[in-house]
């Protein structure tokens, strides 16, 4: 059984992707954005939901997106997010706000704005996805989409057990 992520023979417990990043960009657009930056993970089932709903989304909200806004990091990699966090806002017309794949990720493009000598929100404003504990403490505080981790858990798990009970369904 996986979680968010699709393997071959096995059971999955996928998060609405599509749903959570056209929330988190309708609330972006709503803020004041029209320069949304988007550096997604590594290609998979996921990053491919979220992806085309940033575009889906961008489009019905009017955004336009240069192609320079969009940027490649795999999940959780700080260091690579980090450095397209300094591509994006070495452009000539950078971006007001940049979406990361996950919270792990936006915390190495914090650090990256933090030694560009940016300010949080005022220079530049940083997005996460997931909503782990540590961004809850952070200052200025992290906006991040909110996954209930705790109920995909126990969805899987109850597909574990279920697996396990009845092996030969």
């Amino acid at each position: 059984v996986t979680i968010d992520h699709l393997f071959h023979n096995c059971t999955a417990v996928i998060s609405d992707n599509v749903l959570g990043m056209k929330e988190l960009l309708t609330y972006i657009y709503k803020q004041g954005h029209r320069k949304v930056a988007y550096i997604h993970g590594i290609a998979s089932a996921v990053t491919q939901s979220r992806l085309s709903s940033f575009y889906r989304t961008a489009e019905e909200l009017g955004l336009e997106v240069p192609d320079e806004y969009i940027k490649e990091a795999a999940y959780r990699d700080t260091k690579t997010a980090g450095e397209k966090t300094e591509e994006l806002l070495d452009l000539d017309d950078p971006p007001t706000c940049i979406i990361y794949p996950d919270d792990f990720s936006a915390l190495g493009g914090v650090n990256a704005i933090r030694e560009m000598k940016l300010q949080i929100p005022e220079d530049v404003s940083v997005v996460g996805y997931d909503g782990i504990q540590i961004v809850k403490h952070m200052d200025p505080r992290l906006t991040t989409l909110q996954q209930d981790t705790e109920q995909m858990g126990a969805a899987a798990a109850r597909q574990l057990i279920s697996l396990i009970e009845r092996p030969k369904s």
